[in-house]
């Protein structure tokens, strides 16, 4: 189960950026990681049962393996590495979906979005 963070279609950022030294993409850059961990921290908030997702976590196995990561640059990757997380996230014939990821991503689109400008304004 993955989820992804990235800065696309806003051609006027891109130029922007482009135009701009090294520091606005590294500001940039740091945005989009610090963003990633923040919703690290929320998938697993929602696993554990404090948002309003089910909760799936009995022995703490799923949660503990989300993790943020950057597999490229202006790209955040949230990810779970055990095999019935597409399960939990999308359901089965005998289960109703968690929607952990989905719901996360969708709750905290302008909070990610506020990470990147609030980094940008700083140039």
């Amino acid at each position: 189960m993955t989820i992804g963070i990235q800065v696309l279609g806003i051609p006027s950022t891109m130029a922007f950026l482009k135009t701009k030294n090294k520091k606005a993409l590294e500001l940039t850059n740091a945005a989009i990681i610090k963003a990633g961990f923040f919703i690290e921290a929320e998938v697993k908030e929602s696993i554990a049962g404090k948002r309003a997702e089910p909760k799936s976590v009995d022995t703490g196995r799923f949660m503990g393996s989300v993790k943020a990561s950057q597999k490229q640059p202006l790209t955040a990757t949230i990810e779970s590495n055990v095999e019935y997380a597409k399960h939990l996230e999308y359901g089965t014939s005998r289960m109703k979906p968690r929607s952990h990821f989905r719901n996360t991503a969708s709750r905290n689109e302008t909070k990610v979005k506020d990470f990147v400008e609030k980094e940008i304004k700083k140039l």
